[in-house]
């Protein structure tokens, strides 16, 4: 496995383009000397060291673990209450922004910038491996995919998510004969046909048993999905690996990048996903590189790790 800058990703993104795409959905930007930025941190991070403390003392009790159903009262409320206008790169930054890094610039800043250049990063990586379907696992409200097909038409894109509410958000928004105008603009670059969200298929279904056949599509991708299934970490990596045929793209929070400090604190005190890239082997997936050089989260760090699978055993 490979550890790469952008640079050397070969996906021909450049810092500038990053920038752009991130910065409109920023607050307020800072050195990482500013004493404000400290101070922001520091009052985050001892927040998080309460909540780390409280979680070791009561050790790995039911009642503080992210079950199926903590997750799915979660999210079925937050994809209720979506607000797509909330891409907007017009409207400014949304509501509630939290802290954000990327090499010596510091934000304060919307998760919504980061979604934009996560999309620019998928956009690369569809043009070089060329699938004919993309399965996104834990697709939310959509975003992600109906943006895809905007400019890969030619790919047939599923999700599978595991609230009603992220489902239902999805397929309202494709009753629309055309992608709003704010998600147009939301995109990194111009979409190819305006129409091809519509022909996107929702599913709703559980990450730890896809309702799919084996090797039955070309690329499985997760973002930021798996950070919500660490009590179904095994089942789940199982499932994507059975269904994928060529390459599965996770961009998760994964051990390797949060092993020691606020990260890491973070990470267990909200009993995050906590899987490593070296176990994904045994489930049959060749991590060929890992990719963090994007902004980040100050206390969450992921990385993008694509992977090859490997041909069943006859």
């Amino acid at each position: 496995m490979n550890h790469v800058s952008l640079a050397e990703s070969g996906l021909g993104v450049g810092s500038e383009e990053v920038l752009t795409l991130f910065e409109p959905f920023a607050e307020r930007r800072f050195a990482p000397t500013d004493p404000d930025w400290i101070r922001e941190l520091a009052r985050r991070e001892r927040k998080i060291r309460r909540r780390y403390w409280r979680r070791r003392l009561l050790g790995r009790l039911s009642a503080g673990q992210r079950s199926h159903d903590v997750v799915r009262a979660e999210y079925s409320k937050a994809w209720a209450g979506i607000d797509f206008a909330e891409y907007d790169p017009a409207r400014g930054v949304a509501p509630r922004p939290s802290p954000w890094q990327w090499r010596d610039r510091c934000w304060f800043a919307s998760d919504v910038g980061a979604t934009r250049v996560r999309q620019l990063l998928l956009i690369r990586l569809l043009e070089k491996l060329s699938p004919r379907h993309v399965l996104e696992v834990g697709c939310g409200n959509g975003v992600n995919l109906m943006l895809l097909a905007g400019r890969f038409p030619e790919i047939s894109f599923t999700g599978v998510e595991l609230t009603r509410e992220g489902v239902r958000a999805a397929t309202e928004l494709q009753r629309l004969g055309e992608l709003p105008k704010p998600m147009q603009a939301f995109a990194p670059l111009p979409l190819r046909d305006v129409g091809a969200f519509r022909r996107v298929r929702f599913v709703q279904g559980n990450a730890a048993r896809l309702p799919f056949a084996d090797a039955g599509v070309d690329l499985v991708v997760t973002i930021l999905a798996l950070e919500q299934m660490e009590r179904v970490r095994s089942e789940a990596l199982a499932e994507i690996a059975r269904v994928a045929r060529h390459h599965t793209l996770m961009i998760e929070p994964f051990r390797e990048l949060n092993e020691r400090g606020p990260t890491r604190r973070y990470i267990v005190a909200r009993d995050y996903f906590q899987g490593r890239i070296a176990d994904l082997p045994r489930y049959g997936l060749d991590p060929q590189w890992v990719l963090d050089d994007f902004p980040q989260e100050s206390y969450l760090h992921a990385g993008l790790v694509l992977s090859a699978r490997r041909p069943a055993r006859r």
